[in-house]
């Protein structure tokens, strides 16, 4: 595989990396490249060269590390980048084939068992996770990886529906890392799919704000003298096709030119950018790539920029990467707002966006940032992308009627089962619909439909959809069902848009935090403030008499998306102009207490 002439090359080409002199090891290739081109050694270290020239990752490294691996090349080291390279990408499918041959080669290696069972995750298999992670777990209980594989295990059970042992590893995990801001998010997020108490979750974001900001807080800069625009920055990783999208591509694309500025502090990895990330670096003032920054660095940028109003877009979400840069406090005005249901604990943020529906009057009480209350609705939501399904409309007469939830399995709780069930037994031949990517794993579906039997649905009235990715395809898959369920205590957000927009009415109780009020603002904004249950009680007989009143459910249903179009929560432009008079009163008021 390799001669004593390559093997010299090659000498001279690590050597040439080392020092950083990339002009050398170029050359040296390059020399040898028509005698070596399809030898896998030649071809590993051109794709290191590469990877120093910072080529383009996906279309020039990446295929020779395939390359590589396809001429023989399996050595550990080899592996090794090849894999961190495949998760990078997000190429997760190839990166477990990888990741297992590494464990063959060294089966001591916990750090490797962890990228191997995020690899599950990601490719929609988290029972094989949680198992490949208790592997790790029993083969070195000390070593320093161990938190960030009871965090990893954590994960795979929220996401597969078993929030109170997700809990339990969350708290192993921080037991032996008290220091892990990103373990510590991950938890804080998590708590709100629990009925923990407001006040105890609120404690505990006053507890561990130490780790995103001074027990001090860095003093608040000036706002700006001198009238001229207002300058606004966004902070999050998500500015792609994802779910934060819909709520805040309206303000991006209606915001006020003649008054303000919009930047946006992008945390996403530029490999990851697509359509949606090209037409926002269209619409506003400035995009910042601050993804390799630390979060001084990015908040000297920001400084830099004279940015007046800061907004988190993701609070604890992402592991709380972004906090840091707003505990360094480089904006007069700091706001969270869409991306996190809860407060962050955060002294440095200064408020909160919300709405009169998604807060009860004593919410003020559990929240370090002050609650700004936007008249109507918070959100306003539009679907992402072109090629909108039409919604079809199926007789409903002489048939089952079909309840369902696109919502995630983490939010699955077991009241949320157990209504659910109650509904479906409330009305004679109706069936459950669940749809989730992770109900693709053989073997959670297994473990799904049994969690339902055991609260008392038969098993021959669940259905479990084949998962089917975003976009026109997802959407069309509500066509299949005739009234959503929502979840407890964490509602649909997104999802809840999406089946109202494509003809499904949805069912929600009134809870009593943000996270469990969601719906009913969103219903409430949509003119269905009726769909909104006081209590669980309540809920069970507003789903079935709804399915029992089939001409009122039809008409329901052919009338709600343009109902919803009509409506407060997709006037894109109404909104805009409110969310931007929130900005105004917030600056006035800290000018004022200066």
């Amino acid at each position: 595989m390799i001669d004593s002439i390559l093997q010299k090359l090659l000498n001279h080409v690590i050597a040439a990396l080392e020092k950083k002199d990339y002009i050398t090891a170029q050359r040296l290739l390059e020399s040898q490249e028509k005698i070596y081109f399809n030898n896998p050694y030649f071809l590993w270290q051109k794709a290191i060269c590469e990877q120093f020239k910072d080529s383009d990752k996906r279309s020039v490294v990446l295929p020779l590390f395939e390359k590589a691996y396809q001429g023989g090349l399996h050595e550990l080291g080899f592996l090794k980048s090849y894999g961190a390279l495949l998760v990078e990408l997000g190429v997760f499918t190839t990166a477990v084939t990888i990741f297992g041959k590494i464990i063959q080669l060294k089966q001591n290696d916990v750090k490797t068992f962890i990228d191997l069972a995020n690899a599950f995750i990601n490719t929609g298999n988290p029972v094989s996770a949680i198992k490949t992670l208790t592997l790790a777990a029993k083969i070195n209980p000390s070593h320093p990886n161990i938190p960030a594989a009871y965090s990893t295990m954590a994960n795979s059970l929220m996401e597969s529906g078993y929030q109170q042992e997700s809990l339990e590893f969350y708290s192993k995990a921080i037991e032996l890392d008290l220091k892990n801001s990103s373990i510590v998010s991950n938890y804080l997020f998590y708590l709100n799919y629990t009925n923990i108490n407001r006040e105890e979750y609120f404690l505990l974001c006053r507890k561990y704000r130490t780790l995103w900001e001074k027990e001090d807080l860095t003093a608040r800069p000036h706002l700006p003298e001198k009238p001229g625009k207002i300058k606004i920055g966004f902070v999050t990783e998500d500015f792609y096709a994802h779910v934060i999208s819909c709520f805040i591509s309206s303000l991006l694309e209606n915001y006020d030119r003649n008054r303000f500025e919009v930047h946006l502090f992008s945390t996403l990895q530029p490999e990851r950018y697509d359509i949606v990330t090209k037409l926002y670096m269209a619409q506003v003032n400035g995009f910042h790539d601050i993804s390799k920054m630390d979060f001084l660095g990015a908040a000297e940028l920001i400084k830099k920029e004279n940015i007046s109003v800061l907004v988190d877009l993701a609070g604890h979400t992402n592991a709380g990467r972004e906090l840091k840069i707003f505990g360094a406090r480089p904006s007069p005005v700091q706001v969270t707002y869409c991306g996190y249901p809860n407060t962050t604990g955060l002294g440095s943020i200064d408020y909160r966006i919300t709405d009169n529906v998604c807060e009860t009057d004593d919410a003020q009480n559990f929240h370090s940032e002050k609650l700004f209350k936007l008249d109507g609705c918070f959100l306003c939501y539009y679907p992402l992308g072109g090629g909108i399904p039409e919604c079809s409309f199926e007789n409903l007469y002489g048939r089952s009627i079909v309840f369902g939830s696109f919502n995630n399995l983490s939010k699955m709780t077991t009241k949320t089962i157990k209504l659910w069930c109650d509904v479906v037994n409330a009305v004679s031949d109706s069936k459950l619909v669940i749809k989730h990517k992770l109900l693709n794993d053989p073997k959670l579906r297994k473990i799904t439909i049994e969690r339902f039997v055991e609260n008392g649905l038969s098993a021959d009235r669940l259905i479990l959809f084949n998962y089917t990715f975003e976009g026109k395809e997802h959407l069309a898959r509500y066509n299949k069902i005739d009234i959503a369920l929502d979840s407890f205590p964490y509602n649909g957000t997104t999802t809840t848009c999406e089946a109202l927009y494509m003809g499904v009415p949805v069912i929600t109780i009134l809870g009593d935090r943000h996270c469990s009020r969601v719906s009913a603002s969103l219903l409430t904004a949509t003119g269905l403030g009726e769909l909104v249950a006081k209590d669980e009680q309540e809920f069970v007989k507003i789903a079935s008499d709804l399915a029992a009143n089939v001409q009122k459910l039809t008409e329901l249903k052919q009338n709600l998306r343009e109902k919803m179009r009509n409506s407060s929560l997709m006037d894109k432009k109404s909104f805009t102009q409110r969310w931007q008079n929130a900005i105004l009163d917030m600056m006035y008021e800290i000018k004022n207490e200066g």
